[in-house]
């Protein structure tokens, strides 16, 4: 007789495959019984765990994925604390190293398909998550007088959009390979492009 998983991984099993799902295929590209095949359940069973089906399960990986996010960049930019730039390619090499998040596609489309109070909440948790542990480094280098940020919000957010389009470039045309490009583009936004004198 085949022992069941435990309840807690068959769950962990079905938000993994979710995210991957819907974070490439969008929200319109999954069904539910494309999740439930992949993990290898009945679709019928996939409502146990969800059931509302879709949107919730959206909402849910949604919402783990943000506080992943949140909770593994507050601690690396912890671990650098006082050096901005180890901070920044702290966050570079984190972003580089997920699954990408295609920010544009989110707003445009799958928020679009969900109820519009659920998708204002996710939408304030995506910036939020995304830029609130840089906010908080770059506004204390700024404290320190290392860094002349006039908007830590819009440099915060600046460098993740930057930063996860490393995604969409080909690999092939980024010989030595996507983590050390982002590191690339975080120097590129702290010197600048101007010479300066």
């Amino acid at each position: 007789m085949t022992k069941k998983p435990p309840q807690n991984e068959t769950r962990e099993r079905i938000m993994d495959t979710a995210e991957s799902l819907f974070m490439t295929r969008g929200y319109s590209g999954v069904r539910l019984r494309d999740i439930a095949d992949a993990v290898g359940m009945k679709h019928a069973s996939l409502y146990y765990y969800v059931p509302k089906g879709k949107e919730q399960l959206f909402v849910a990986v949604v919402r783990r994925s943000m506080a992943r996010h949140e909770s593994e960049m507050t601690r690396l930019l912890d671990l650098s604390a006082g050096d901005i730039h180890q901070q920044a390619y702290a966050v570079s090499d984190w972003l580089v190293s997920q699954p990408p998040l295609d920010l544009v596609r989110m707003a445009e489309s799958d928020l679009r398909q969900i109820d519009p109070d659920v998708a204002a909440e996710l939408t304030t948790l995506l910036l939020g998550s995304l830029t609130r542990p840089l906010i908080q480094a770059l506004e204390t280098a700024r404290e320190s007088t290392i860094v002349d940020v006039i908007s830590p919000g819009v440099a915060a957010m600046s460098l993740v959009t930057l930063i996860q389009s490393v995604h969409h470039i080909p690999e092939a045309t980024i010989p030595e390979g996507r983590a050390a490009f982002g590191r690339k583009l975080v120097d590129m936004l702290l010197y600048g492009w101007l010479r300066r004198e």
